[in-house]
């Protein structure tokens, strides 16, 4: 099989960028998310080709614009996303981490982070690999190395080029879910799983930072991904397009209380079946069942 050809490949995600800012000018989020995801996949081939130092920048600069782009796509979907009057729930996109989002991750997944254009694992200002395991809220290098250690997680920064920035939710609730997704590797993304589920106790918001969510320790939910399998698309469906999976860009997505009650339910189900404690499942059901009650 022929090898790709480095400017073949540079070329193709160059059109692909101007697609996409064409998609953007018409505030079309699904097709210029589309176009996207396609373009860090061709991202990706061309990574696995570089030969020289002049290849490794042109990479560098195309992440670059890659996440420019992706950021421009992320503020239309939150001006879109702030004037809904959602039920208080949220899904974050987790970069994969294989310690249980209770440390930094290996070696071999930093590396398969950068491998996929993961934005905070490629940035110089990222300092993860001077972690031990012994991370805590004050001292940490990525969300991911603590979620389910500390059940918290946040809406990080734009790093793209000269721009650093935090980034906001609006419309997330406290007593509501925030649920952790991620896609191993080598799976699709139709094989997105749950690895966990935050019990919202706090939402802080202040000037200068960015959104910051801490869920309940005694009723969020660690689920253990290798063993529990729930896929979040089994569940999710896209607002603008509900028969296509697809994430490409933006950190999280609104969810309302029918989809968190689903969830909680499917995890119930299996839990049981494994023989595991299922009393606080059973607690969070009942309160969404609640909620949806009160409609």
């Amino acid at each position: 099989m022929n090898r790709p050809d480095f400017r073949e490949l540079r070329e193709k995600i160059e059109d692909l960028s101007q697609q996409i800012e064409k998609s953007i000018n018409k505030k079309s989020s699904y097709d210029s998310s589309e176009k996207l995801e396609e373009a860090k996949k061709v991202w990706a081939t061309l990574r696995n080709n570089v030969e020289n130092d002049v290849q490794e920048r042109a990479v560098s600069r195309l992440s670059n614009d890659l996440e420019y782009l992706a950021t421009k796509i992320d503020n239309i979907l939150s001006k879109r996303e702030a004037g809904k009057r959602g039920d208080g729930n949220i899904a974050f996109k987790c970069n994969w981490n294989d310690k249980g989002y209770k440390a930094p991750c290996s070696k071999e997944a930093y590396r398969y982070n950068i491998a996929e254009g993961r934005a905070w694992c490629s940035s110089p200002s990222c300092e993860c690999r001077k972690y031990s395991n012994d991370v805590s809220l004050e001292n940490h290098p990525c969300y991911e190395s603590i979620a389910l250690k500390k059940m918290y997680f946040g809406a990080g920064w734009d790093h793209t080029g000269e721009r650093e920035q935090p980034r906001h939710i609006h419309n997330v609730k406290i007593n509501r879910m925030a649920i952790l997704t991620t896609r191993p590797p080598g799976t699709e993304e139709k094989d997105r799983l749950l690895v966990g589920c935050l019990f919202i106790d706090e939402v802080r918001d202040d000037p200068g930072e960015e959104t910051k969510i801490y869920g309940n320790k005694e009723k969020s939910i660690e689920i253990p991904f290798d063993e529990i399998k729930i896929k979040f698309w089994d569940y999710y469906k896209n607002p603008e397009a509900e028969d296509i999976i697809l994430w490409a860009s933006g950190l999280f997505r609104y969810v309302s209380n029918k989809t968190v009650l689903s969830v909680l339910k499917a995890i119930g189900e299996k839990y049981t079946n494994a023989r595991k404690d299922v009393r606080n499942i059973h607690n969070l059901t009942k309160h969404y069942e609640k909620l949806l009650a009160k409609r």
